[in-house]
């Protein structure tokens, strides 16, 4: 058997990557030696994941089966991505193209899919689609850089021209903050106290014995596996999950369930994930998305202040001349993420949520709001709870929050 030659395709967030997918599968790619066998190829991606959910949730067809109870659509990110990779090679695969293979998963797994892949590899021909530099997997040696329309070739390298190539990352962008719709908040010091926090769902236990105090101004990151209970943690934040209740938590200097809504509680956060810009479906002004983040909404349905306007103009002022008059559909994901950010700051709330931002950004847009992130930081008048399985190298958080293993469920530890 011929040795196999695996290639890498390196995009930025220009790339359709839906066209490129297609364009691979359907053997239309412009690089004479990417030629599929089309009959059996398989596609490990977030969107054959959610695809195969959809079965699950409109036509109750379970493509994979559940494991341990758990059906793919409430499988943790890292288990999903297992439960994949076991039914496609079920398939008897001749080559998988894998798409942005370490999204949203945790080391322990990333190690795991890598060993993997690495085996498979000496038999099963695998073209890796990445966006970070970092994330070239071991055995890939032929790396193609695409033109803008993510169908051709711009640059072909072998490996190591590729790693010895200078960083795409740009100098790091000075960003001047505007003031916010309120600058001052009376709030303790102590903006949220947990203590002794336990969550189980079902018999099954998730959190155990959780103590954590977020004090103003403070830049933590939160860590931890899938499923170790950092999603639990912050909607028991954000007043979003019921298992708050009866807890030991203090919420911006109130007991929780003693009277208060949860917009009392939401108009104190500023909160971001990819996953939201998903509702933004308006074809709206980059100005008027951000002037909806003084009541959190999804589009604009009460009229805005001029105050207002000014505000959200300073802050399109911020992002640069790229953002002014532009329709935020039409903004590339890094620039979404930066307007979202925007958003959740502009009525400069106490407490900053930002969950898995940089996921399936460039290396280039994920250096841009890392700047951003560390320059909200630096201001010191607001606490940042930054959420993510992947180091970024430049991200400059002063606590480190881990979920670790505990007899049952995880614990926190102060890193």
């Amino acid at each position: 058997m011929a040795e196999l030659i695996h290639t890498g395709i390196y995009t930025d967030n220009h790339t359709d990557k839906k066209i490129l997918l297609r364009t691979l599968t359907e053997n239309r790619f412009s690089d004479a030696a990417l030629s599929l066998p089309s009959e059996r190829t398989v596609v490990f991606s977030k969107q054959t994941i959610e695809k195969l959910v959809e079965e699950e949730v409109l036509h109750d067809r379970f493509v994979i089966p559940p494991h341990n109870g758990t059906t793919l659509q409430y499988m943790s990110s890292g288990q999903q991505r297992k439960a994949l990779l076991t039914y496609l090679l079920t398939l008897n695969p001749e080559c998988i193209v894998l798409d942005d293979v370490y999204a949203n998963i945790d080391v322990e797994t990333q190690q795991y899919i890598t060993r993997e892949l690495q085996a498979l590899s000496q038999k099963i021909q695998m073209i890796q689609i990445f966006s970070r530099k970092r994330d070239l997997l071991p055995f890939v040696e032929r790396i193609l850089i695409t033109d803008s329309s993510g169908a051709g070739v711009k640059v072909q390298l072998n490996r190591p021209e590729f790693l010895n190539t200078e960083s795409v990352r740009p100098e790091p962008k000075s960003f001047s903050l505007p003031l916010g719709y309120e600058t001052e908040h009376e709030l303790p010091r102590e903006l949220i106290v947990m203590q002794n926090v336990s969550v189980n769902y079902a018999e099954k236990a998730v959190l155990r014995n959780v103590d954590w105090t977020i004090c103003k101004s403070e830049f933590w990151q939160l860590a931890g596996p899938n499923g170790s209970g950092k999603s639990t943690l912050v909607t028991m934040i954000t007043g979003d999950n019921p298992k708050a209740y009866g807890q030991d938590i203090y919420l911006f200097g109130r007991r929780k369930g003693s009277g208060e809504s949860i917009w009392d509680i939401k108009k104190q956060i500023g909160y971001f994930t990819p996953s939201m810009i998903q509702r933004f479906t308006r074809d709206d002004s980059v100005e008027n998305m951000i002037v909806s983040g003084f009541n959190d909404s999804v589009g604009l349905y009460v009229e805005s202040t001029d105050l207002q306007r000014d505000i959200a103009r300073s802050w399109v002022d911020m992002l640069g001349s790229d953002f002014r008059k532009r329709s935020f559909q039409n903004l590339h994901p890094g620039q979404q993420r930066m307007v979202m950010t925007a958003r959740a700051m502009v009525k400069h709330p106490p407490l900053l949520i930002l969950d898995e931002p940089t996921i399936d950004l460039d290396d280039t847009n994920s250096g841009l709001f890392i700047d951003m992130v560390n320059v909200i930081a630096a201001e010191k008048r607001i606490a940042i709870i930054y959420i993510s399985h992947r180091h970024e190298e430049n991200l400059r958080p002063e606590k480190i929050f881990e979920l670790i293993p505990a007899t049952e469920g995880f614990t926190g530890i102060i890193r």
